[in-house]
This record gives C-alpha cells, sequence and structure tokens, in this order.
C-alpha cells in the first residue's frame, strides 16, 4: 500500500504530465478542439484528484500532529520549569550564603 506522501508525489506528477499534455494540444493547430477539451478536463481532474487526496492526507494526519505538538510543547514547558526551578533555587542559595557573611562579619566585630 502507497504512503501519503507516494500518493501525493504521484497525484503531483500526473498534473504536470496532463498539464504538458494540454499545452501541446493547445498549441498544436493540428489537434482538434475536442482534443483541447480533453486535456484540458484531464489536468483539472488530476488538480481534483490532487485536492482531494492533501486535504484526506490532513484529516487523516491531524490527530499525529496534534499529539507531536503537544509532546514537543510539554518537553519545552517542562525544561522551562526546570530552569525556573534551578534559578530559584540558586537564589536562595546566593541570599543564605549573603546572610551567613553578613552574621560572620556581625560575629567578628
Amino acid at each position: 500500500m502507497k504512503n501519503d506522501c507516494d500518493v501525493l508525489i504521484n497525484d503531483v506528477e500526473n498534473i504536470f504530465d496532463d498539464l504538458g499534455s494540454c499545452l501541446v494540444n493547445t498549441f498544436d493547430t493540428r489537434k482538434s478542439k475536442a482534443s483541447v477539451v480533453k486535456s484540458l478536463f484531464s489536468f483539472g481532474g488530476s488538480l481534483t484528484k490532487l485536492a482531494f487526496d492533501t486535504t484526506t492526507c490532513a484529516i487523516k494526519n491531524a490527530p499525529k500532529a496534534v499529539v507531536a505538538v503537544a509532546a514537543v510543547k510539554r518537553e519545552i514547558i517542562d525544561a522551562i520549569e526546570e530552569e525556573v526551578y534551578d534559578y530559584q533555587k540558586q537564589q536562595k542559595i546566593d541570599a543564605l550564603d549573603a546572610q551567613i557573611k553578613q552574621l560572620q562579619l556581625k560575629k567578628n566585630v
């Protein structure tokens, strides 16, 4: 079974093939109007298929994307919380060290 990327790449390739045929049929004076219209409809059909497959892929993979974003967000929040905790802890240690030094100076005076 093809994965989503393979399907979308195949759709894009079909669009370029149909666009090429459409341009050739449009500018070739030997081609009939019916063949030009047929190639235009083929090109439009390829565009529609790509739009449909892209939408299907987005809907199908949306839950995975939401879970991935939530996991990244949780990791970022955890890292920030840890940094804040470490900063606050260091501030308390520095304040206690300053108080100890003040008490030692008072004791020595």
